[in-house]
């Protein structure tokens, strides 16, 4: 993995050696391994590297052609090398002496920016024809790696994260309001806009063209055309989706040195770690796996349908798979809001979620001490290998299948505690209804949140927002409004979320996460499957569960609650209150309350309820949703005009 950067001067003005060598070396904690950089006229590129595959050993970027006066920068992993290399005439022997930059620039040399139709894998890229004055970027359809750009008269640079383009003198460090009020609402990011003004992201499957001084843009590949397919059995389906599982993962496991996974209880993690175990024990590899858990002893209240100890359900799994490390992680004594400088500073804007945040820094920290440079995730098998099937529903009721409809509501009553008759009901019809009636369902059933309930923003500055954008209250209203069509639910949750920063800020810590259900042909192949393969006969991901019928225990595949991840978080919170009150009044002190309802999150600690944690659903929303969310939006403001002053 890299962290790549670069600048050219539209004007012909020659870049300032001093602003590169200021963009590589805050650029340098993401790639720790090797650092260079490249001028060619009004250009400047620089690219630092974390070794975490055999070939990156053979990495030399940035790459220049001398023929054609091109230059490349990659940031990224390939993932079908082999079939490019074929494609470009390039035995596998020579293919073997090639870093993975080096397998692209060929690619982009023979297709130029239709290369991006022939690359698989984690990657965000740029190429720029000195002779032509022509540049582009890209990112993958599933906006693996981050890359952002920076455009004003006469100058246009680019950066892995935007604390690049910030070295450049002339680039201003102010945050975009519209997104400070979109994330402090949990409104999901859209569109190109970034934390920070005047700094635009390259979306996933973007493709971004600068010639001359003409900027162009358009997304080369969307996951919404992707078609159904009918295969002649069901039992096809299952070896289907088995190869394609089977691929995604082994292409995951080429790596300089150990392999890490994180294991929770839950189908997509478990899928991921068992799948990983058989590959490389078949080559005598063992895996490192490691399991989030609570404090030893702790019987702490964690909301229905949800289990605190996922301990057990992973050590199930271990015991089938001897070529398996598995360590348990307890972060019980660490405060969520102890690394929040410096997780901040990795990635360039507020973390999303401090407790998770914890035991994530933990587990990639003794990953690293054991050697890994990889980290495997299951972060979208939600929406690719175990998706619910529930929109199905639905779809039956409307198109007339009602004895099908009324069969699959009981059978789902009698499988699973988590469902009732009347939550499958407003599943079905919910779709359909006119808002304000569905809102209406919504309260009663418990599905509605008051804005208040959980978002820390300052009321003054939601209607500044509202009145400035004319955003109506009912576009943030987070009442759970049913999707009829599945197909579409799952492509808004894919593209909707960009979290590509969070790989990025993994390879500070040493580790490249990669994710095997984000793998693109996987992706692609579980939209293509028919609804009625997620959901039959009362089994939610039906589809899944069949194929890891034999190789998950019982209490992963067929548990009926979900693992709750940091349930002792509230202790560690709690026993550092005093350091919490603290961070307010600095925030105070810094005028963020402009922004964030400062005053209302100090009466909230107030009343923390102190031996009285009975409620964890009202206090979720409160202190874990609310509060932290605030002062992780709190310190990022507070970081970033700390800079301009």
């Amino acid at each position: 993995m890299s962290a790549i950067a670069g600048l050219i001067h539209l004007d012909g003005q020659i870049p300032d050696r001093s602003t590169v060598e200021r963009m590589q070396s805050v650029l340098t904690p993401y790639g720790r391994d090797a650092r260079n950089q490249f001028h060619l006229g009004n250009s400047a590129f620089t690219r630092t590297l974390l070794r975490t595959t055999p070939e990156d050993s053979l990495d030399r970027q940035p790459l220049h052609h001398r023929a054609s006066d091109s230059v490349l920068v990659f940031d990224g992993r390939i993932d079908n090398r082999e079939e490019i290399s074929k494609k470009l005439g390039i035995s596998a022997n020579d293919a073997r002496m090639l870093a993975d930059s080096d397998l692209v620039l060929q690619a982009c040399l023979r297709w130029q920016h239709d290369c991006v139709h022939h690359l698989l894998g984690d990657y965000a890229l740029a190429y720029w024809n000195f002779r032509n004055r022509c540049l582009w970027l890209a990112r993958d359809p599933m906006g693996g790696r981050p890359l952002y750009w920076h455009r004003k008269p006469g100058l246009f640079a680019f950066s892995t994260m935007p604390k690049g383009l910030f070295a450049i003198p002339e680039v201003p460090r102010e945050i975009c309001q519209s997104t400070l009020h979109d994330y402090l609402c949990h409104i999901p990011m859209a569109g190109n806009a970034s934390f920070y003004k005047d700094i635009q992201r390259v979306e996933p499957g973007q493709l971004l063209m600068l010639n001359g001084n003409r900027l162009d843009s358009r997304h080369y590949h969307r996951l919404e055309d992707t078609r159904e397919i009918r295969l002649r059995s069901d039992h096809e389906y299952v070896e289907a989706l088995g190869e394609q599982l089977e691929r995604s993962v082994a292409c995951r496991l080429r790596a300089g040195g150990p392999i890490a996974s994180q294991l929770s209880s839950g189908l997509d993690s478990s899928t991921v770690t068992a799948t990983a175990a058989r590959l490389l024990n078949d080559h005598g590899r063992s895996l490192l796996a490691y399991t989030a858990v609570p404090r030893e002893g702790f019987e702490g209240p964690v909301p229905r349908h949800w289990h605190a100890d996922e301990g057990p359900g992973a050590s199930a799994l271990v015991a089938r798979h001897p070529n398996i490390e598995h360590h348990l992680i307890r972060t019980g004594g660490t405060s969520p809001i102890e690394n929040l400088e410096s997780s901040i500073e990795a990635l360039d804007r507020p973390p999303l979620n401090l407790c998770n945040q914890t035991w994530c820094n933990a587990i990639e920290a003794d990953a690293v001490k054991r050697g890994a440079r990889v980290l495997l995730v299951g972060n979208k098998g939600n929406a690719s290998i175990s998706y619910s099937g529930l929109p199905y529903l639905s779809r039956l009721l409307t198109s007339g299948r009602w004895w099908r409809w009324w069969r699959e509501l009981n059978a789902l009553c009698h499988h699973s505690r988590r469902f009732s008759g009347r939550l499958l009901l407003l599943q079905s019809i919910g779709p359909y209804l006119p808002p304000g009636l569905w809102k209406r369902f919504a309260k009663r059933s418990g599905m509605y949140w008051n804005l208040s309930d959980y978002c820390p923003a300052h009321p003054e500055f939601l209607h500044t927002m509202r009145q400035r954008r004319k955003i109506k209250r009912d576009h943030w209203d987070p009442y759970f409004r049913p999707w009829a069509n599945g197909r579409k639910m799952r492509v808004s949750m894919l593209t909707r979320g960009d979290n590509a920063d969070y790989a990025a800020a993994s390879n500070v810590a040493g580790l490249e996460v990669r994710d095997p259900t984000a793998d693109l042909r996987l992706v692609e192949f579980c939209l293509s499957v028919p609804e009625e393969q997620f959901l039959r006969n009362g089994q939610t991901r039906w589809l899944l569960k069949r194929l890891m019928h034999d190789v998950l225990p019982d209490k992963i595949l067929h548990s009926q609650s979900k693992g709750y991840q940091a349930a002792d978080w509230y202790e560690a919170l709690g026993s550092d209150l005093p350091q919490v009150d603290e961070l307010i009044d600095d925030l105070c002190r810094d005028g963020v309350d402009q922004f964030v309802d400062l005053k209302r999150l100090s009466d909230t600690l107030d009343h923390w309820p102190e031996g009285k944690w009975t409620q964890p659903g009202s206090n979720e929303r409160r202190y874990r949703i609310k509060l932290l969310r605030g002062l992780s939006v709190g310190a990022f403001i507070q970081k970033t005009e700390a800079s301009n002053r």
